[in-house]
């Protein structure tokens, strides 16, 4: 049954749940008003049993004992079925019943022979059968009456005054059935309306689903009807439009990528290849060392190539590979600039503040050694490092004269296989995977990294890393 229940769609599970929620609100309005009309008929009934069993014994009583005794003494030398036919009331039963539970007088004379199961009572006790109709939805007997021990010349004896209700009984037993006949029609009725309701409301989520399915890696292009009402159905093909954007823009992005990895292999692979052959029919091997160079220097191309592909590929699967340990960022910093400045036509300008991290060092050197790459690929004359602490971070910026990156490209810069400059030349492009590889790493030391313009309109890309707790 709950296997059913999973492969029932939205329709199916809405008019269930519909129809379960008309069946409990059905019951308990219909148990609440059967209630509510009963208790009215038996408090109704009762207080005209009280009122007529006051007025009969006011007209019975004779003498009544002291203040403290509430035992109502009756003297006549009537017969007490002529005396209670004397005092008794239109649409009203009395009965006066002996110590064994007989009826010895009734007004009218027929009610004598109506049992109304009225328990034997001493004189100055009282009865109510309202106590008996206390039950939840339990249908009220044909008589609600009130009774009360009195003292008939010297006898004891039971007064019962009885109010009939069968009438109403019946009219409650109608409404009962009515309910019951009823309820099942309006579940039925609340079901059809909720299947029709929710399948019409469903049918522009079919339809956008009818055009998804026709889209495919070769229409990326192609998009759903967006609704004109302002509803879940048009955010919902909004967000389906959205999610196809971006599949289209990674998609592109991806085919970019595979043109321009498949550049960059092929150019070094084919200069590897050439210089190979050229060696190869070179008997004397003179030309084996003045090639060597240039053999090193492709392989080297090509392996940071598969390298950075590997990082990203970790990055997607596991999560970066970190060894964690005290590292001081200024060191990591001074060694890449070491490192890249003898290679470097522009001005270098470093400023730089003792700076300890928690980090993997190797890591943080990889994204020092791909910002300082960029930005000597990009600077005209000017590039400048600085290392400081604020707000317990360590902030990187590594500024450069160059060309900016337009707002709406900031933050693409960063995604992968995306290259903003369409130079294919290898000296001056980069496979478009350096800046996305050190995003991930500085995410995963739980900083983060951007780019923006500083106050004298050049590229400056700023690096933020958390300082550890302890740090002063």
């Amino acid at each position: 049954m709950q296997g059913v229940r999973r492969r029932w769609g939205v329709r199916r599970k809405t008019t269930a749940a519909a129809a379960l929620l008309m069946i409990v609100v059905l019951v308990l309005s219909g148990v609440l008003l059967l209630e509510v009309l009963k208790r009215n008929i038996v408090s109704t009934a009762h207080d005209q049993a009280v009122t007529s069993q006051q007025q009969v014994l006011s007209r019975l009583v004779d003498e009544q004992g002291p203040p403290d005794d509430r035992v109502i003494y009756v003297w006549s030398r009537a017969d007490p079925a002529d005396l209670l036919r004397a005092v008794g009331q239109p649409g009203v039963l009395v009965q006066l019943t002996d110590q064994e539970g007989s009826v010895v007088a009734s007004s009218p004379p027929m009610a004598g022979d109506i049992d109304l199961n009225s328990p034997v009572l001493t004189p100055g006790d009282t009865f109510e059968s309202r106590s008996d109709n206390n039950s939840l939805l339990r249908i009220p007997n044909d008589f609600v009456y009130v009774s009360e021990g009195i003292v008939v010349n010297g006898e004891p004896h039971t007064l019962v005054v009885a109010v009939p209700v069968n009438l109403q009984t019946s009219s409650l037993t109608v409404v009962a059935i009515f309910v019951l006949a009823v309820g099942p029609l309006l579940v039925l009725l609340g079901a059809l309306t909720m299947w029709w309701l929710t399948g019409r409301s469903l049918r522009p989520v079919r339809r956008i689903t009818d055009q998804v399915r026709t889209i495919g890696g070769a229409n990326l292009d192609e998009r759903v009807d967006v609704p004109p009402t302002r509803d879940e159905i048009a955010q919902l093909a909004s967000t389906m439009n959205a999610m196809l954007d971006r599949l289209q823009a990674s998609d592109q992005a991806q085919r970019r990528f595979v043109a321009d990895a498949s550049h960059e292999l092929r150019s070094p692979l084919a200069t590897l290849s050439a210089t190979l052959d050229v060696a190869r029919n070179d008997p004397s091997g003179q030309t084996w060392q003045e090639l060597s160079p240039m053999l090193v220097s492709q392989s080297q191309r090509m392996g940071q190539l598969v390298q950075d592909l590997l990082t990203l590929a970790r990055a997607d699967d596991a999560g970066l590979d970190m060894r964690v340990a005290d590292t001081d960022m200024d060191e990591v910093v001074s060694e890449e600039i070491a490192r890249i400045k003898p290679a470097l036509r522009q001005e270098l300008t470093v400023y730089i503040e003792p700076v300890r991290l928690r980090a993997d060092g190797s890591k943080l050197q990889q994204v020092v050694r791909n910002l300082l790459s960029n930005a000597g690929r990009h600077a005209e004359s000017l590039i400048e490092v600085r290392l400081s602490t604020a707000a317990k971070s360590a902030v990187l910026t590594v500024i450069n004269d160059g060309d900016t990156i337009a707002p709406e490209d900031q933050e693409k810069v960063f995604e992968r296989f995306v290259r903003l400059d369409a130079s294919r030349a290898r000296d001056t492009g980069g496979s478009g995977l350096g800046l996305a590889i050190s995003r991930e790493i500085v995410r995963a030391h739980g900083g983060s990294i951007a780019v923006d313009q500083d106050s004298h309109g050049r590229c400056r890309f700023t690096v933020t890393l958390p300082l550890p707790r302890d740090a002063s």
